[in-house]
């Protein structure tokens, strides 16, 4: 008995020691952050002219060049370019024109690349998750800081979109309480290590993808408590960041009802930051999506979203047997199509922006045909900007690109 104590003790404080350490990334600083630590409430992106109500407005959003951007590689790579040709200071503005000069060589794929260039000359969202570097404490420290300090050279200036994904990608969604609990100081230890690798930097947030739309299975769980309590410290930890302008996952108007919602927005403390953004893994119309969430923030008594409008100029494509298969399907779907171009003038007061906040070309897997999860998959990126389309809604009257 006094061994197995004295075992399950040194066990306990060996846990707590790593816990410890990665809470703490060692690595020394990547580069310099110039950017004050004071937060101007009125201008919280610090952009050269006052944003007005809405903290996006007239803000330059990061465009990837072939080094890293999906869309972008794909195009140099047809045109026969290694990569490793591009500096990472290469963004799409500098080199889209040397790229157009190929085009006669390469005439059988100059359709493709036409097409691709809608992509890539669009923001790209970065993702940071439990997959990043390995996933440790000092690996996500290093992600976030090689974003900042190299992949964003390629458009300086601009300010960074960075997705987070520690929750839904380590648990599923439907974890119990035990499971959350065990998890709970890597994940704070992975949220500490974004801030701290953030520093005051501007940035745009865009937090725990597939956070409260997969949620409601842990309601029946009576762990939907535990959950919201680790969303809030995410929320709350990188919220907190002097320049941050940060959005919390809210799922998809073809999930949860805008009461479940609203109750869950507030669970996780959504006033402390300046909204939510939906559609983030789904494909449903625009238009749905902004009746949505106006009634969650009048459920709310006021707020702010963001769209997802990567994939879904012609809407969802509907599962034949929803109990069984999901509404929607949902990797790598045929004949869909980039949806409203990203803008912060939406046309609607409460709509912050219409955002890809994933990267439109990037697989979902190798279901449909595709290539592994997360990367670029060449032939869905034509097909999607083929078929582009920046209609709200079925209704509404077509607006090819």
């Amino acid at each position: 008995m006094l061994v197995a104590a004295l075992a399950a003790a040194a066990f306990v404080s060996a846990l707590a020691l790593a816990t410890r350490a990665q809470a703490q990334p060692s690595d020394t600083p990547q580069c310099g952050d110039p950017f004050t630590a004071t937060r101007d409430a009125s201008n919280p992106l610090m952009l050269p002219s006052s944003p007005g109500a809405n903290p996006l407005s007239g803000a330059s959003f990061f465009v990837d060049g072939p080094a890293h951007g999906g869309a972008a590689g794909a195009i140099a790579q047809l045109l026969g370019q290694s990569l490793t040709s591009f500096s990472e200071s290469e963004g799409w503005a500098q080199v889209q024109q040397q790229l157009s000069n190929l085009l006669p060589s390469h005439a059988s794929v100059a359709g493709q690349v036409q097409e691709l260039a809608k992509i890539a000359s669009e923001p790209e969202t970065q993702r940071i998750s439990s997959y990043s570097q390995g996933g440790s404490a000092t690996g996500i420290y290093s992600q976030t800081q090689k974003l900042f300090c190299h992949n964003f050279l390629a458009d300086q200036g601009t300010v960074p979109i960075i997705n987070t994904y520690f929750l839904h990608a380590s648990l599923g969604g439907c974890a119990t309480t035990s499971q959350i609990n065990a998890y709970m100081p890597l994940f704070q230890a992975r949220v500490n290590a974004v801030a701290a690798g953030t520093g005051n930097r501007p940035v745009v947030f865009l937090l725990e993808t597939d956070g409260i739309g997969s949620s409601s299975c842990m309601v029946r769980m009576h762990s939907i408590g535990t959950w919201e309590s680790a969303i809030r410290y995410e929320v709350q930890t990188l919220g907190a960041l002097p320049h941050a302008v940060t959005y919390v996952e809210a799922g998809y108007s073809d999930s949860n009802s805008p009461s479940y919602t609203a109750r869950a927005l507030r669970a996780v403390d959504v006033s402390s930051i300046r909204g939510f953004y939906t559609n983030d893994t789904h494909i449903n119309w625009t238009i749905n999506e902004i009746k949505w969430g106006e009634k969650i923030v009048k459920d709310l008594h006021g707020g702010h979203f963001i769209v997802n409008t990567a994939q879904n100029g012609n809407g969802p494509k509907l599962n034949p047997h929803p109990s069984k298969q999901g509404i929607e399907d949902l990797c790598n779907p045929p004949g869909r199509a980039l949806g409203p171009k990203p803008t912060t003038s939406t046309g609607f007061p409460d709509v912050d922006a219409f955002m890809w906040t994933s990267i439109p070309g990037n697989s979902g897997g190798t279901c449909n045909g595709g290539t592994p999860s997360g990367t670029f998959w060449t032939a869905l990126g034509v097909r999607l900007a083929t078929a582009a389309n920046g209609r709200l809604g079925p209704h509404y009257p077509n607006a090819p690109y």
